[in-house]
């Protein structure tokens, strides 16, 4: 019989572990692309992680081309905005959509159907620096080698597969 604590858990798969000399490229290769973001927001200001979630989430739902329920959308009303950081309150969640809107990043319109509301949607610039970032962490995500430290020196190929029922680094 398994314990509370065993039941509480949700199952995950155990990662076949790597060399700290990966561990270490991992690292300056998450933060060559947060570095990035930095640039192509061009202000520290939007170097936050809420700002990621909010423009990111954003050009998801703009560019939407695979048939979800929700659809691809021109434009939120500012309360769908707020649903899209969930990592803070909607209070804070207003603060940084505001700034956002007064740095020329966000466009906010009166609502055609709604005169109470107003709608939202990214700035071309905003849309063009994202597809940058995106298009550059693709691209050094691609080029990080994979099979580089499988085999390891000194190790035999049978030390450098994963163990049983660990997750695959290829999938």
């Amino acid at each position: 019989m398994s314990s509370r604590a065993e039941e509480a858990e949700p199952e995950m798969n155990t990662p076949c572990p790597y060399p700290d000399t990966r561990r270490r490229d991992f690292i300056d290769l998450i933060n060559d692309t947060d570095q990035y973001w930095v640039e192509v927001m061009g202000d520290r200001l939007f170097h936050d992680l809420n700002y990621y979630d909010l423009f990111t989430r954003m050009w998801l739902r703009l560019n939407n081309d695979r048939g979800s329920p929700g659809g691809t959308v021109e434009a939120f009303r500012k309360s769908e905005l707020y649903q899209l950081m969930p990592n803070v309150s909607q209070r804070t969640a207003i603060k940084y959509i505001q700034i956002a809107i007064d740095q020329g990043l966000l466009i906010e319109r009166m609502d055609p159907g709604d005169l109470r509301s107003r709608r939202v949607t990214m700035s071309a610039d905003l849309k063009r620096r994202i597809e940058l970032f995106l298009d550059y962490s693709i691209s050094v995500f691609e080029t990080f080698p994979l099979a580089a430290s499988r085999v390891l020196p000194g190790t035999s190929q049978a030390e450098a597969e994963p163990p049983a029922g660990g997750a695959p680094h290829d999938a």
